[in-house]
């Protein structure tokens, strides 16, 4: 969003979180496919989550936002 400010940018992040059958889907402003979060391997295991195809956790998300 532009500001009236030469060289000012304001960003206002929108996200709606729906937690089902286990797993996060986080909406992400415009985007209309959600990110599933759930947890894998030690994850998993600390958590004591139910048997399932490993998912993402927020952690490996926010590694993976800040390394690229």
């Amino acid at each position: 969003m532009a500001t009236d400010r030469p060289g000012i940018f304001e960003y206002i992040s929108r996200a709606r979180i729906e937690y089902r059958h286990g797993y996060r889907h986080a909406y992400l402003g415009d985007v209309v496919q959600p990110i599933v979060y759930g947890v894998q391997g030690a994850l998993r295991e600390y958590y004591g989550a139910a048997e399932g195809p490993p998912v993402a956790s927020t952690l490996d998300q926010i590694v993976a936002a800040t390394g690229g």
